[in-house]
């Protein structure tokens, strides 16, 4: 293969990678959407129909890929696949509360602080080397939470947003992880996350004297929350993220965190606080140049 053809095929599998990342947020975005249709449902409830939903689809995903026993692959994971499934659970089970306790663009806002809190554990656990930059990223992106947390105490939603970034820190775990395992395959962990989720939010359903007999149609939109959103949505994640480099999947991934509000505020115009748009976008672009500077990062090499 020629040298111009092999520039061609790279930047047609960058296309198609970022293409099918971006989508993936995208579908991720509609949660706070879909979760204001089931009004009835506290975040237990919610969350233990969505992850019903999440193991449908990665149970036929596991099928469709042709891979041995789940059970079997969960077990192979060893120690990094159980703290993999205890981050996981604690992210997914802080972003649902988050949402029903505080506005969708609250939750999302707090929840992007994943990529400066990931980066701050790989110095501290993995001993990761931060750049200048980056440590200015991290500090601007602290400054863009600081914002937040000051226009939310006026609004008495300190809850929701303390449970957003205990997420946060949950997905950046996950991360260090990844980082930890990079040529370990983590899919058996989503399994055991949504099976570890619905068990527990199962029993505290029941524990509070609340039933899991729901109206159906809220129900089914927990379901198609994690079978149809959530897993198609990782579907394309994985597909498309080996295309390109993952500081690049950091940025576009934001797609959930930028159109995440724009779903609420169009069907339920929803209106977040002028402080909690303004350190938003200071902590998207504290993420997005963090991000950029890992692709220069990334390319340098190539091009001496």
């Amino acid at each position: 293969m020629s040298t111009l053809a092999a520039a061609h095929e790279q930047r047609s599998r960058y296309l198609r990678g970022a293409v099918f990342v971006l989508t993936a947020g995208l579908l991720w975005s509609t949660t706070g959407t879909i979760m204001r249709f089931a009004p009835q449902l506290d975040a237990w409830q919610f969350l233990f129909f969505r992850c019903i939903g999440i193991l449908a689809a990665m149970s036929l995903y596991g099928y469709w890929q042709g891979r041995g026993p789940t059970l079997r692959r969960i077990l192979a994971l060893g120690p990094a696949g159980a703290v993999m499934t205890l981050s996981w659970t604690i992210a997914g089970a802080g972003f649902i509360f988050a949402i029903k306790t505080t506005t969708v663009a609250n939750a999302l806002f707090f929840n992007s602080c994943a990529p400066l809190l990931a980066a701050i554990l790989g110095a501290v656990l993995l001993k990761e080397k931060l750049s200048s930059w980056s440590v200015a990223m991290i500090g601007l992106g602290l400054g863009g939470l600081a914002v937040m947390v000051a226009g939310e105490l006026e609004a008495g939603k300190l809850v929701g947003n303390i449970a957003a970034l205990t997420s946060a820190l949950g997905f950046a775990v996950t991360t260090i992880c990844l980082r930890w395992a990079p040529s370990r395959d983590f899919t058996p962990a989503i399994v055991s996350y949504a099976a570890l989720t619905a068990a527990i939010c199962a029993i505290i359903t029941l524990a509070a004297g609340k039933s899991l007999l729901v109206p159906p149609f809220e129900a089914l939109a927990g379901f198609c929350s994690g079978f149809l959103f959530m897993g198609l949505g990782f579907a394309l994640f994985v597909r498309g993220g080996p295309e390109i480099p993952a500081a690049s999947q950091s940025v576009l991934a934001q797609s959930e965190t930028v159109f995440g509000p724009i779903w609420v505020w169009l069907l339920f115009a929803e209106v977040p606080l002028p402080t909690t748009l303004l350190g938003g976008a200071i902590v998207l672009a504290a993420v997005i140049g963090m991000a950029l500077a890992g692709v220069r990062r990334t390319t340098l090499p190539a091009a001496r």
